[in-house]
């Protein structure tokens, strides 16, 4: 068996000899480490068992344990997989870690994909899991307290796991523990990379953009396929953008060859880094692109977000500046459009505003030469089942249950599925309930309340910068739908015949998810709701 694997259930070997080859490997992992014997003593008074144990092949520092809760605590947790430990002699845990454990944990059917332990020498590594939560929970264990006098497995989970409010979570997800849902977008976007067709991926703020593109792009980096990434909000030049997507492009082509199978570029050294000036740059960057191309075994894979600020009348670089890269993303329209199949590229981009691609003229009058050069995906909120899936699955790792209907019913109902909303409410839900209440089940009554909470970081208040932002980039709609929802009669009366009229005024609210589809009913209720109130 490679790898010095053993299980100590679960296949087809016989009991005695699975138990014979388990204990042999942990009396390995108690030879060959400073703290194995305490790990092992502690999991047993905590009453968990311990079903596999390997030494990592990289670094023999680390060791990776499978372990199961005692009944009780599994119920209490509603963790009933086998549970990932990874025990490491380490003075200091970096993030690579983390990321290493996701990807051992994300392929692996038998354990839990959303909670781990981590056993170390490391007192601020709780800081580390902090700063990830809503992508997993994370249970760390010291080393050096793991005597006699320390809390049991049940206890250590309950301080952890009740502190850290994974609810509260307003950043893009890069681990795929805690992406939820977009199975068919996910599909979608997948199958458009392989027929070389680009695709735009546009919605409302907040509702998961640059997470699903950041779960497409590692599943395709996972894939070995050449992946570019390009956050345009981050970058202050065109000259900006070309460093990045050319430097990015000899990365990934670097991670598929080995050193001496790189070409040789005019542009960037035998490290990938900018060797010449910009006037000599903007002269050969997209010959050197060309040229790595060839050598990336397909159609680069170029991911750009926050694609709508190079457009000159939106961007928040100017007009000038954002002019300026709109050129140079144009420049590449002829590797976007070849046919050859082992070459060229593939853009997957994400915005809100699809002007960018979806209107044949500037607001200069000039032409548009983006225009219909991506298949264009509008992302809406997630449905009630993708939510669901969410909201019960983030509260397990903070031992909260979300079973009544009711309150599911509630949520969808208010927020239709908006992520970032329903998180917010249940994230003050939770609030309620006592530091030794566990689990707490979310009650209706808990979730009503948050809906009716005031003030800034409330999902009302959130809610009313929805129709707030989605003004900004289609201001007709957004005075159209504040009409329809106005507590003023004739303004709702005015509303309906203009909509009567021409149905096509709502053109971008129901695939942005505003309203429901060819209606002008609300899909997400608090936004109604903070019209009618005036906020």
């Amino acid at each position: 068996m490679s790898n010095e694997v053993r299980y100590g259930r679960g296949d087809s070997t016989p009991h005695t000899v699975r138990q014979h080859d388990l204990e042999e490997f942990k009396a390995r992992f108690r030879d060959r480490t400073n703290s194995g014997e305490d790990l092992l003593r502690y999991l047993e008074r905590s009453e968990c068992g311990v079903w596999r144990c390997e030494q990592d092949e990289v670094d023999l520092r680390r060791w990776w344990l499978n372990v199961t809760l005692p009944t009780n605590v599994a119920e209490m947790f509603d963790a009933h997989l086998e549970i990932q430990l990874v025990y490491a002699e380490y003075q200091q845990v970096e993030p690579r870690l983390l990321e290493l454990i996701q990807r051992r944990i994300g392929s692996a059917a038998r354990v839990d994909h959303g909670l781990f332990m981590i056993a170390s020498l490391d007192k601020k590594v709780d800081r580390l899991l902090r700063r990830r939560r809503g992508e997993f929970a994370g249970i760390d264990l010291h080393l050096g307290d793991l005597g006699t006098g320390a809390p049991d497995i049940r206890h250590r989970m309950t301080d952890v796991l009740t502190s850290v409010d994974h609810y509260d979570m307003t950043r893009p997800v890069h681990d795929p523990a805690g992406f939820f849902g977009r199975t068919q977008e996910f599909q979608q976007i997948i199958s458009a990379i392989e027929r070389g067709q680009s695709v735009g991926v546009f919605g409302l703020r907040k509702t998961g953009k640059t997470s699903l593109l950041n779960y497409v792009a590692g599943r395709r980096r996972a894939a070995q396929r050449p992946v570019v990434w390009v956050d345009i909000s981050g970058l202050a030049s065109a000259d900006d953008f070309r460093v990045r997507l050319l430097e990015g492009a000899w990365q990934s082509v670097a991670s598929l060859n080995p050193p001496d199978g790189m070409p040789r570029l005019r542009s960037l050294n035998r490290v990938g880094e900018l060797k010449v000036d910009i006037d000599a740059l903007r002269l050969h960057w997209l010959r050197d692109l060309e040229v790595l191309s060839r050598h990336a075994d397909g159609r680069f894979e170029v991911f750009i977000d926050e694609i709508d600020q190079i457009h000159p009348d939106r961007s928040h670089l100017g007009a000038v500046e954002a002019n300026k890269m709109l050129v140079a993303v144009t420049q590449l329209r002829g590797m976007v459009q070849s046919v050859e199949s082992v070459s060229g590229m593939v853009l997957i981009c994400a915005g809100v505003d699809p002007a960018l691609f979806e209107r044949p003229l500037l607001g200069s009058g000039s032409d548009n030469l983006l225009y219909k050069l991506v298949r264009l995906m509008y992302l809406a909120p997630l449905t009630r089942d993708e939510m669901q899936e969410m909201v019960r699955d983030l509260g397990r790792r903070m031992g909260v249950r979300v079973r009544d209907h009711k309150v599911i019913d509630f949520l969808f109902d208010e927020y239709g599925g908006h992520a970032l909303l329903t998180r917010k409410a249940c994230s003050l839900a939770a609030q309620r309930r006592s530091k030794d209440e566990i689990p707490w089940h979310m009650t209706l009554e808990a979730v009503e309340a948050a809906a009716q909470e005031r003030g800034d970081g409330t999902p009302f208040q959130q809610a009313g910068e929805i129709l707030t932002s989605f003004s900004e980039w289609f201001p007709d709609e957004a005075g159209l739908l504040r009409e329809l929802w106005s507590p003023d009669p004739e303004e709702r009366e005015f509303g309906s015949l203009l909509y009567d009229e021409d149905n096509s005024r709502l053109a971008h609210a129901a695939p942005y998810g505003i309203v429901v589809d060819r209606t002008t009913t609300p899909r997400i209720r608090a936004v109604e709701r903070s019209v009618r109130t005036g906020v």
